[in-house]
């Protein structure tokens, strides 16, 4: 027998010299579900290890018997690896015909062998050894001016749900003005297509082609007769929402990021100089989802998300609804930009067909924005403000770029992203993801589903959603679990460096999420490393540190002209309302320009601190 292996057998044995109760003599425990944690299986598709905690000084003389047991339920040994620091056995869950091979157990199997071993009441706690990873706050630039994702309160809670999905393997079809190189949007783009039939609409040339690329959506007074009097410059509209839907995401200090940033976009360019025409767009949302187009080779990248964000006044036409249900029938979930006219979305198309999810967009306050189309034909709402990636030509393409948009149109792509998240996570039908995002939510201030402006079912809610789908909800029922029934995560880090230059001021942010609008604690851990390069010495007088909170607000200095640094605090943030984009700001005033943030932590006490 190997070495390990012996001193496993001899453990075993030695656990067998304590436990008092065994299991024929153990009654059911009445308060077992106390006992027993599976807040960690929501995110867990499997489980490989237990930790068991003995009651006060319970003997551990059976508990080898007792592992026996339950194993038998889930067809696994069940096997003690060792007792840890804080007094809890470690158990691994192994093949009941190969002892030395790990088998995990499912969702299922977990919970069942959890709630068996709590009958024991010599058995103070039962939980999975879960895998704890660090948060992520994007390096990207903008990314603290995109205040939407990292917001639980009026935001989307994007930040916490990357913690669960970022719609790897998910294609989001953007049917919009096409697309402009952009290093923040190239890595995720896919061969699309150019449905505008009209070359001067173009501007390409020649009608229908497999480039996608934006020609620039700009006209002149008298050019447009939907517009007769005026002019505009080229929006790249297409690439910022684009950007917002699946941008690169902390990708060295570049730019934005995206909702679903894993996923890929497959640019369908239907709108040129003064629009589009509905018979493009209609072909276009068939051929995006895969269906088949007269004259157009097929789809390679068969979308599961389309966006659009256009539409204009009037019914949904038999032509669109026919697209759609097409779309649909594919399998595409069909989101679409309720319009920006101030008025009752039943008289605009397409947001009031059947079979798509129309978004409204609502202001920094949670209220629907002064622009958005309105009523009982939303579905959901989001933040209608954000940055994004667009092109600096006012004509032509001169150079790539960032801007912030207003409107629904900034509104939909993040419901696209949420339904790349949630598809990534499973088989879900169109409806189901519809619904999932819809029951979801969180209510809007001033414009509940039963009012005459209403947006829907209120703010997308992206952790809350991809949460229950962690918990097995799939859309079919107009329920879910409340936010308060998930677990809050206790442990927050960046541990992207950032540079300190000679005389400068220089933020490292830090998302916390998921504490869904309680404060922060009275008694919280900031750790944080400063570094240099290239200095012998470091005059830590020349440096100011400190905390700032989501609102702006200086919660505490940490470091000011002390005599050297302080890397471990405890702070009374208790103040503050937790979830949001934490700062460690520090500024140096000192001449070496080789000083940079390391890394930083916030820790909440609980157990999911490091």
């Amino acid at each position: 027998m190997h070495q390990n292996s012996t001193k496993a057998a001899r453990l075993a044995q030695a656990i067998l010299l304590a436990l008092s109760t065994t299991a024929a003599q153990a009654a059911p425990s009445v308060d077992a579900p106390e006992r027993v944690d599976t807040s960690a299986l929501a995110t867990s598709p499997e489980v490989a290890r237990l930790i068991v905690t003995l009651a006060g000084k319970s003997d551990v003389t059976a508990l080898h018997i007792e592992l026996e047991r339950v194993g038998s339920f889930v067809n696994r040994r069940l096997i003690p690896l060792r007792q840890l620091a804080t007094g809890g056995w470690l158990i691994e869950a192994r093949d009941s015909a190969k002892s030395d091979q790990t088998r995990p157990l499912a969702r299922d199997e977990a919970e069942l062998a959890m709630y068996e071993l709590a009958r024991n009441p010599a058995l103070a706690a039962v939980e999975p050894d879960r895998l704890l990873t660090r948060t992520l706050t994007p390096n990207d630039e903008r990314y603290p001016s995109q205040w939407a994702y990292f917001r639980s309160r009026y935001g989307t809670n994007a930040a916490g749900a990357w913690h669960y999905s970022t719609g790897a393997g998910i294609k989001i079809a953007v049917i919009d003005t096409g697309i402009t190189p952009h290093s923040d949007l190239d890595a995720n783009v896919l061969g699309g297509y150019d449905f505008i039939t009209n070359s001067t609409v173009a501007r390409d040339g020649d009608g229908r082609d497999p480039d996608p690329n934006d020609e620039g959506d700009w006209y002149d007074i008298g050019d447009c007769s939907n517009d007769p009097g005026g002019s505009e410059n080229s929006s790249w509209h297409g690439s910022h929402v684009a950007g917002i839907a699946a941008a690169a995401t902390n990708n060295s200090f570049n730019g934005t990021a995206g909702m679903a940033y894993d996923a890929k976009i497959v640019p369908v360019r239907v709108l040129g100089r003064c629009g589009g025409s509905l018979s493009d767009v209609a072909e276009a949302i068939v051929w995006a989802s895969g269906g088949s187009v007269a004259g157009i080779p097929a789809n390679p990248n068969p979308a599961q998300v389309i966006n659009l964000s256009l539409g204009g006044q009037g019914s949904c036409s038999t032509t669109m609804q026919n697209a759609i249900n097409t779309a649909v029938g594919n399998g595409a979930v069909v989101v679409v930009a309720a319009g920006n006219a101030s008025a009752n979305v039943a008289g605009f198309t397409p947001a009031r067909c059947n079979n798509v999810v129309a978004v409204a967009a609502t202001t920094t306050s949670g209220a629907l924005a002064s622009y958005s189309n309105y009523g009982d034909k939303i579905d959901v709402s989001a933040p209608g403000e954000i940055t994004s990636t667009v092109n600096t030509g006012t004509e032509t393409q001169v150079a790539e770029g960032y801007a912030s948009y207003s409107g629904t149109s900034m509104a939909a792509p993040q419901v696209a992203g949420l339904a790349a998240m949630i598809r990534a996570k499973g088989t879900f039908t169109p409806l189901q993801v519809e619904n999932l995002i819809k029951y979801n939510g969180t209510a809007a201030l001033d414009c509940a589903f039963d009012s005459v402006k209403s947006c829907g079912w209120g703010l997308i809610d992206a952790l809350h959603t991809l949460r229950a789908v962690g918990q097995g909800f799939n859309g079919d029922v107009a329920a879910s679990p409340s936010p308060a029934s998930f677990f809050k995560p206790t442990f927050f880090e960046n541990a992207n460096n950032y540079h300190l230059p000679s005389g400068s001021m220089t933020a490292s942010p830090n998302t916390v999420w998921g504490q869904y609008g309680t404060n922060a604690p009275s008694s919280m851990t900031v750790k944080f490393t400063l570094i240099t390069r290239n200095i012998s010495v470091v005059d830590p007088k020349k440096y100011k540190i400190e905390l700032i909170a989501p609102d702006g607000s200086v919660v505490k200095v940490l470091h000011d002209n002390a005599a050297s640094f302080v890397t471990t605090q405890t702070v009374n943030a208790s103040s503050e309302i937790a979830d949001g984009l934490w700062k460690l700001r520090v500024t140096n005033s000192g001449p070496s320009s080789n000083l940079y943030i390391d890394k930083w932590s916030l820790g909440f006490p609980g157990w999911f601190t490091p």
